[in-house]
């Protein structure tokens, strides 16, 4: 049997089906309470507070766990929405091959990273290095209008 790190997976070997994971869920942990009960010493039991104590932080440390997966989640449509933003504006991307120019085409969110598109290649979002601002409409710009000027005949 190979022993590895703690906390690493185990396999035993010839059977490549069966592999026990670093965690411990829930149905895991409860049978293993029972199994304790169902085992310990009739003359000398454990006291039941222990048990209420056990189970009250492995609740706690699964909400914990559910919650930090809805912040990731909640994180990564946060950054779609973000990089959404950027769709269509020009920026400059520093690569490897140098500094690329381009409009981002579109964004994607990746497992860990928002990765964007200029010019059909792929770049992270954390190699921009410049985003210019959408193009003044200019010229076309009215003048504001007042009230008071126009009733005088003014322009």
């Amino acid at each position: 049997m190979q022993v590895n790190a703690a906390g690493d997976e185990y396999r035993q070997p010839g059977d490549p089906s069966r592999v026990v994971t670093k965690s411990l869920d829930r149905d895991a942990f409860l049978r293993l309470l029972v199994e304790q009960l169902k085992n310990q010493d009739p003359m000398n039991p454990q006291d039941s507070s222990e048990f209420v104590a056990q189970l009250a932080t492995f609740s706690s440390l699964e909400q914990l766990a559910n919650l930090n997966n809805e912040m990731q989640q909640m994180r990564r449509r946060q950054e779609m929405i973000q990089a959404s933003a950027l769709i269509g504006k020009r920026v400059e991307i520093s690569s490897a091959d140098g500094t690329v120019s381009g409009t981002i085409e579109k964004v994607a969110v990746g497992a860990d990273s928002v990765k964007v598109f200029v010019g059909g290649a792929q770049y992270g979002i954390d190699s921009i290095t410049l985003i210019e601002a959408d193009e003044p409409a200019g010229d076309n710009l009215e003048q504001p209008r007042h009230p008071a000027n126009e009733s005088s005949g003014q322009p």
